[in-house]
C-alpha cells in the first residue's frame, strides 16, 4: 500500500465495495466517505459547500458501517453530498460536523444506486500506525 492511497475500490460478486486507510480514525472515516461517494456520483467541480450537518452516532465495532449508512440516508432523502468532515472518533462513538452541498443534476452525475454499506466480510485493522477496512455495499 502507498502511504498516499485513501482507498481502493474493489468488486465483490454482485457487489462493488472499497479498501479504505487513514492515519487515524478520522482519517479513515473522511476517507471511507470519499470512496463511498466515488461509486455514487462523479462529483462538480468549484461547487460550493452550503449546507451543514451535525452527527453524533454510538455504536459497537461497526461504527464505520452505522456511521456510511448514515451518509447515504441524507443522500437518499436530501441528496446531500459530504465535502469536508472534521469529526472526533473515540470508543465507539463518531461526533462532529459535516459540510456538503445538495445534488444538483446540472453539475453532477450519478453513477450508480447504492442501497446500503452492509456488514458482510466488514473488517478494520491497524498495523503499523495505519488504519485499514474492509467495506461492502449493495448496490
Amino acid at each position: 500500500m502507498d502511504i498516499n492511497e485513501r482507498y481502493k475500490i474493489i468488486d465483490h460478486e454482485a457487489d462493488v465495495g472499497f479498501e479504505v486507510y487513514g492515519e487515524s480514525l478520522e482519517g479513515l472515516y473522511k476517507n471511507a466517505t470519499e470512496a463511498l461517494f466515488s461509486l455514487i456520483l462523479e462529483r462538480g467541480t468549484d461547487v460550493p459547500s452550503e449546507k451543514g450537518k451535525r452527527i453524533d452516532l454510538k455504536d459497537g465495532e461497526t461504527l464505520l458501517v452505522s456511521f456510511l449508512n448514515e451518509l447515504l440516508y441524507m443522500w437518499e432523502t436530501e441528496g446531500f453530498i459530504p465535502r469536508e468532515l472534521s469529526l472526533k472518533v473515540k470508543e465507539n462513538q463518531v461526533t462532529g460536523s459535516i459540510i456538503g452541498a445538495i445534488f444538483d443534476p446540472t453539475r453532477d452525475n450519478i453513477i450508480r444506486e447504492v442501497k446500503a454499506v452492509t456488514y458482510h466480510t466488514f473488517s478494520l485493522t491497524c498495523e503499523n500506525g495505519i488504519y485499514r477496512a474492509k467495506i461492502i455495499v449493495d448496490i
